[in-house]
């Protein structure tokens, strides 16, 4: 058991420090934070017309509104402009939570990953590793690539590489720590 922890801590850390020069030093993920001069204008305007925090998608139709009245506004907007808007009333960018609650996330995906490795019948490195991969692309292609399928979310490219670097180096790291169990 303390090597399937210490491999998933380990694994882990390394998908965190991927994450973390992803979004920090290496700015890959500038398509999906744009900037505009027209910043303080449209907080204004958003903050006069939406009070909660929410996820909005416009045009879009209130709630019980019927098929065909969907259907109408539907085709009214083809071909106009359309947005998503994440927005929060107050910004809070304390990250010591959020950079914990991702790390442990990290960590369980990492635990949830060795398990699984666990329970092939031979490990080599390349199965490791490519178990590893197909994991990341499996969490790609569930969350960003069935956003981007829909609403154009930019950066999907980004997001793909994201999934394979993070996950490919845990599996590099698995592929070398959980195999030499069955030689000692």
């Amino acid at each position: 058991m303390m090597r399937k922890l210490i491999a998933a801590l380990v694994a882990g850390t390394l998908i965190m420090l991927w994450q973390t020069a992803s979004h920090t030093f290496l700015q890959l993920h500038t398509s999906q934070e744009m900037y505009t001069p027209a910043q303080d204008t449209i907080l204004q305007v958003l903050s006069t017309h939406l009070k909660t925090d929410g996820q909005y998608f416009i045009p879009g139709v209130p709630p019980g509104t019927s098929m065909e009245e969907m259907e109408k506004v539907m085709a009214t907007s083809m071909g106009k402009p359309y947005a998503s808007i994440l927005y929060h009333p107050v910004q809070d960018m304390d990250m010591t939570m959020n950079m914990l609650r991702g790390f442990g996330t990290y960590i369980i995906l990492a635990f949830v990953l060795v398990w699984l490795i666990g329970q092939f019948k031979q490990l080599t490195f390349s199965n490791v590793l490519l178990a590893s991969l197909a994991v990341g692309f499996i969490s790609f292609s569930f969350h960003p690539y069935a956003g981007y399928i829909w609403y154009k979310i930019p950066g999907v490219n980004i997001e793909l590489l994201d999934s394979l670097l993070a996950f490919g180096l845990a599996g590099v790291w698995l592929g070398w720590y959980l195999p030499r169990k069955q030689k000692n």
